[in-house]
């Protein structure tokens, strides 16, 4: 009888194989941002990554303005003035809700619709065009994985950002020329 093969163990976080995913979505996050980025700049209407990913939110569900904060880890001004481009550029359009007036129901126009639409397809065309490359068995899990590190990562707002240190704005002149250190 053939020795019995035991089915393969889910590694904890901060195991090898936990480690080494981690370090690779690191690698490859900014690169695929890059491209994102740059993809959607050419897009017509041109888009930010973050334009994007609200668009993106705002179709998906029913979510506000602070909701939207929450997700990118951003202030509540700063989700205000995406959305005001946003509504300015008619891709998205604001109504009161009339159970509370503080509160706004975002939904996207139909040129946002068209928008987030073409985006896609845009960015699914050109990124499917690069993993082309890849082999089917690894093509086929990256297409497994990905969702569910997007449920991950998406679960939870990211980490805030540290509080600038006061000397950030205005960096230390450097030493007088000639001084050895």
């Amino acid at each position: 009888m053939p020795p019995r093969r035991e089915p393969p163990r889910r590694q904890a976080p901060g195991r090898p194989g936990a480690t080494a995913a981690a370090e690779a979505l690191v690698a490859v996050a900014p690169l695929v941002s890059r491209w994102m980025e740059r993809l959607l700049a050419a897009h017509e209407p041109s888009l930010t990554l973050a334009q994007f990913e609200a668009l993106l939110a705002i179709a998906g569900e029913r979510v506000s303005g602070s909701e939207l904060a929450r997700r990118a880890g951003v202030s509540g001004p700063a989700v205000s003035q995406l959305l005001a481009g946003l509504t300015a550029a008619g891709l998205l359009e604001r109504r009161e809700l009339s159970e509370d007036r503080r509160r706004q129901q975002l939904t996207l126009s139909r040129q946002g619709r068209r928008a987030v639409s073409s985006a896609r397809a845009l960015l699914s065309a050109r990124v499917s065009a690069l993993l082309a490359e890849l082999p089917p068995p690894e093509a086929d899990a990256l297409a497994r994985a990905l969702p569910h590190v997007h449920a991950t990562l998406g679960g939870s707002p990211p980490p805030r950002r540290p509080p600038h240190p006061p000397h950030a704005r205005h960096p230390p002149p450097p030493p007088p020329a000639g001084r050895r250190m």
